[in-house]
């Protein structure tokens, strides 16, 4: 099969990975409900002819899982819908505006590895993508930047964290590691993005351990 954006982002592939995320289960480390709800973009893009995914390196001075890799996002406010959390925290981070987001589909929701946040993926492909175009911000990201699909799939950039006796898909791409909440939300993205035959995960060939990957503090 052809990862050409022609095939990945065609509508017969949209209606395909919907669907496939209609049959998805949601997520959960505990029986407890979480006191929070929060919503992350899964961002599409096309960049040099191919099909990315984007993401963030969160700022090293944030409280919360900071310098790590994580999808735009935060907390959902009162009144919004996950999708409109979603679009107005990708625009704050970034400087993607909702009008620039062609929003496919919510997945269902994940339990944060703290335990106290649900949160619901939003798969949208961000229209006509200038990576000039980006506007970091500063207080938030440390970092943006975007991973060829083909990458993804590639087996020799796989491997797992286990946490609480689940292996967690991770995903190893030049100086970073997709690992936590946003390794399994882009493993299960691509199940349903991806036949089969294209995406065949082999995560337990390499393990991390936790310290290994949180980033050191000087």
């Amino acid at each position: 099969m052809s990862l050409s954006p022609q095939v990945l982002l065609s509508s017969l592939a949209r209606e395909r990975c919907v669907a496939n995320v209609k049959e998805l289960p949601g997520f959960f480390f505990t029986k407890e409900k979480p006191k929070d709800n929060a919503s992350v973009l899964v961002p599409l893009c096309v960049q040099n002819g191919e099909v990315y995914l984007l993401y963030t390196l969160r700022s090293s001075n944030l409280k919360n899982h900071s310098g790590q890799v994580s999808f735009p996002g935060g907390k959902k406010e009162e009144g919004e819908s996950v999708v409109e959390t979603a679009l107005r925290e990708t625009e704050e981070e970034i400087g993607v505006p909702a009008s620039n987001i062609d929003v496919w589909c919510e997945m269902p929701q994940v339990q944060g590895r703290n335990k106290d946040m649900l949160i619901t993926p939003v798969v949208g492909e961000i229209i006509n993508f200038d990576p000039t175009a980006l506007r970091r911000n500063f207080n938030e990201v440390e970092e943006i930047f975007t991973v060829p699909i083909k990458e993804l799939c590639d087996k020799r950039n796989h491997a797992h964290l286990r946490y609480e006796k689940h292996p967690i898909p991770l995903f190893m791409y030049e100086k970073h590691k997709v690992w936590g909440i946003t390794g399994l939300i882009t493993h299960l993205f691509l199940q349903c993005f991806l036949p089969s035959e294209v995406y065949k995960g082999d995560f337990l060939r390499r393990k991390f351990e936790l310290d290994e990957l949180m980033p050191s503090k000087l």
